[in-house]
């Protein structure tokens, strides 16, 4: 086929099993190093926010696609490191089809409820700067790269404790109130980006089995125990990353308005 540069780049954008370049936060291990192996899987070109220096699974995935894995060190607590972290993406890339923002703690597994003089508010601060501030740090870094791209997608890796006509917890401030905070963050990013033709959605990875918020040795798992006569049913990294990906080839069936608020099968969540 012939015609002008631009016809042909539309061409190559259009066709089936174009390569897609991915950004991910957290992706130390977990849902992040899960997402990260799974898009390099199919071949596409993944930034990867390294956090802890003592895992070293990246480096193992570095091995395998030396070509499409860049690692990225990135505490998006800091601006001064997203900013280097954007700095570097962004020679690299003029373009990225999928910011995915996974990084994320849980510092308040059990603090007390309001009737308590057990509430932490030093880790209500720190998981509001993480989970809510630091997805807003890396989106407004990288805004301008994902508008240049074809996807235009902004992924927040968010929570049912964010759900407010769910919400049936009484303690856990921190973590529901960081998770609450970024899903009014991907409203009003949404509200700036979609005439550009942006979009946002905002997903539950489902009760997973990872480390989140602990500073635990390289392998050591978490899952939050179940209460007496509780009973819950687990995903894995790997089966949420692979419901993400399905979700995420096909944005279009869940962000319009509003963004996009669903679980790693798809169904919508309750806001």
């Amino acid at each position: 086929m012939t015609g002008t540069g631009e016809e042909k780049r539309m061409d190559d954008l259009l066709r089936y099993g174009r390569q897609k370049t991915v950004v991910v936060t957290g992706a130390d291990r977990g849902l992040g190093y899960e997402l990260v192996r799974q898009y390099l899987e199919r071949g596409d070109r993944v930034f990867a926010g390294k956090y802890r220096t003592n895992w070293h699974l990246l480096e193992g995935l570095k091995e395998r696609w030396p070509e499409t894995l860049d690692i990225v060190s990135l505490d998006v607590r800091s601006q001064e490191s997203v900013r280097r972290a954007a700095e570097l993406i962004l020679q690299k890339t003029d373009a990225v089809d999928v910011l995915i923002n996974n990084a994320g703690v849980w510092l308040d597994h059990d603090t007390g409820t309001i009737l308590e003089d057990r509430i932490d508010y030093e880790a209500i601060l720190e998981q509001i700067d993480v989970n809510a501030l630091g997805a807003l740090r890396v989106t407004q870094a990288l805004i301008g790269a994902v508008l240049n791209s074809f996807d235009q997608l902004v992924v927040n890796v968010s929570s049912e404790a964010a759900s407010m006509t769910e919400c049936a917890k009484d303690s856990q401030f921190g973590y529901c109130m960081s998770k609450a905070a970024l899903n009014m963050a991907s409203c009003i990013v949404l509200n700036g980006i979609r005439k550009r033709g942006g979009a946002v959605i905002n997903l539950h990875p489902g009760w997973m089995q990872s480390v989140i918020g602990e500073s635990a040795k390289p392998d050591a798992p978490y899952c939050e125990p179940a209460r007496p006569g509780e009973v819950k049913f687990y995903t894995t990294p790997e089966v949420t990353a692979r419901g993400f990906l399905k979700i995420l080839d096909e944005p279009e069936r869940f962000s319009g308005h509003m963004p996009g608020f669903v679980n790693y099968r798809g169904d919508r969540m309750n806001w």
